[in-house]
């Protein structure tokens, strides 16, 4: 049996969110997303879903799509088809 932390399906592709605070600091997580999430109320809610399950299938296998929210200038970017290491530029 596998432990569902640890399996991935090699015919799935990732879309994540990342959030950058004026600082240039980079959260990717979940957990400190919500220690600062009311800076980024700017950014609807509703708009993200629907774009993170656009990118889903404008990303290749073995590749990922990032959507990152700057909290300076309230700007959004998207990187499409990137490595799986890719860390966006936190400014």
């Amino acid at each position: 049996m596998y432990s569902p932390e640890t399996f991935q399906n090699p015919n799935a592709v990732f879309v994540s969110t990342i959030h950058v605070l004026n600082t240039g600091e980079i959260i990717e997580s979940r957990e400190r997303f919500e220690k600062v999430q009311e800076r980024f109320l700017w950014a609807d809610r509703k708009t993200a879903i629907q774009r993170i399950l656009q990118l889903r299938s404008m990303t290749d296998l073995g590749k990922k799509s990032t959507i990152v929210y700057y909290e300076k200038g309230h700007q959004i970017k998207e990187h499409i088809n990137v490595e799986a290491n890719f860390i966006p530029l936190s400014f």
